[in-house]
């Protein structure tokens, strides 16, 4: 028998294609009999608009998700893709302060630091925003991952001691 999580993943993996009004109804459809304020409800609804570019939609469910207490690992996955609308909205800080509380051992800490990266450099920080990406990369580097972390640490300090 397929559990509730595989029946939501197997709405999401056959979205691709589908009418916004289809798409809308069969979410309905798999969210029938839990409630309307549940975290799990709210979170696949702010999704939804999300997805579909509805991002003016998405923020209220995404902030009563978090608030209504979504569990990990939907937790950083619903604050992620609040940021990520946040800042498709133009709130830039507001993106960077939820994508800065993402843990480093959350599994998606990594997507997270992309998205907090292109949201420095939408706010005007590009030399914070390559540091934080290329600190990240260093992370999977196999063999120039100290040079890597050096060359972010100095990043900034060239365009300061040409303009003296």
């Amino acid at each position: 028998m397929e559990t509730w999580d595989q029946r939501v993943e197997e709405f999401w993996n056959c979205a691709k294609g589908k009418s916004p009004e289809q798409l809308h109804h069969e979410l309905a459809a798999l969210l029938q009999g839990k409630g309307p304020q549940d975290s799990l409800v709210l979170f696949e609804t702010a999704s939804l608009h999300d997805y579909l570019g509805e991002e003016e939609l998405a923020v209220g469910p995404y902030q009563a998700a978090l608030a209504a207490g979504l569990e990990a690992p939907r937790h950083d996955e619903a604050q992620l893709q609040l940021a990520s609308t946040l800042r498709n909205l133009g709130h830039y800080d507001q993106a960077i302060e939820l994508l800065e509380q993402i843990s480093s051992e959350s599994p998606i800490h990594t997507d997270a630091q992309a998205f907090l990266a292109m949201a420095l450099l939408d706010s005007g920080q590009p030399t914070e925003a390559v540091k934080l990406a290329v600190n990240a990369l260093a992370q999977h580097s196999s063999i120039y991952a100290g040079a890597l972390r050096a060359y972010a640490e100095e990043l900034g300090s060239h365009a300061s001691s040409t303009e003296r």
